[in-house]
């Protein structure tokens, strides 16, 4: 079953996000104890406008509404208040305010875009992550945006495997963090 995210949601999605950060291997992120950066993560995760606030985020639950995917996304206008809400939040886990953990911008005008998308190792294989990405065409439609846009790294065969399939385009490259990716675009 899909449905939004619950802020109580937070402790089954930090392992699922986690599975990105680790494969994204940014310096910001490996820089930090990991205690403090799942701090972080957990107030931006329960505040209302982080890039993964529950606000933002839909996942896939068991069938005891345990989370066991999740897609994060937003607008591209959205970019502008994403990141700089968490810098707010650094002082409570001991981060300098200058500190930068994202500041790439990742979608493009007019696009509806999928920050994140993921599901836990154990339910690989499950078509969850496709179900998941039907219910980012399907959101988007809804907010009335005409063009779902991702970011795929290019090391990454089995997502861009999905990507494909599921009619997304790759219509440019992106550097985020220290890794290249592949700009793809679905028109909905």
């Amino acid at each position: 079953m899909i449905r939004k995210a619950k802020k109580s949601d937070f402790e089954f999605i930090y392992p699922i996000l986690k599975q990105i950060f680790e494969e994204m291997d940014m310096a910001s992120i490996k820089k930090l104890p990991e205690s403090q950066f799942y701090d972080l993560m957990r107030l931006g995760f329960i505040s209302e406008y982080y890039r993964y606030s529950y606000r933002r985020t839909w996942v896939y639950a068991d069938t005891k509404d345990k989370p066991i995917g999740m897609v994060a996304m937003y607008s591209y206008e959205d970019q502008k208040v994403i990141d700089f809400v968490l810098k707010k939040e650094y002082a409570k886990v001991d981060l300098a305010t200058d500190t930068v953990i994202f500041d790439d911008k990742e979608a493009w005008p007019n696009e509806w875009y999928v920050d994140s998308l993921a599901v836990t190792s154990k339910h690989w294989g499950e078509h969850i992550a496709s179900s998941l990405l039907d219910y980012a065409f399907k959101i988007a439609e809804q907010k009335r945006f005409n063009k779902v846009s991702l970011n795929v790294d290019k090391e990454n065969p089995r997502a861009q495997k999905l990507y494909v399939h599921k009619g997304f385009k790759t219509v440019d490259k992106m550097t985020i963090g220290d890794r290249n990716y592949d700009h793809m675009i679905k028109k909905v």
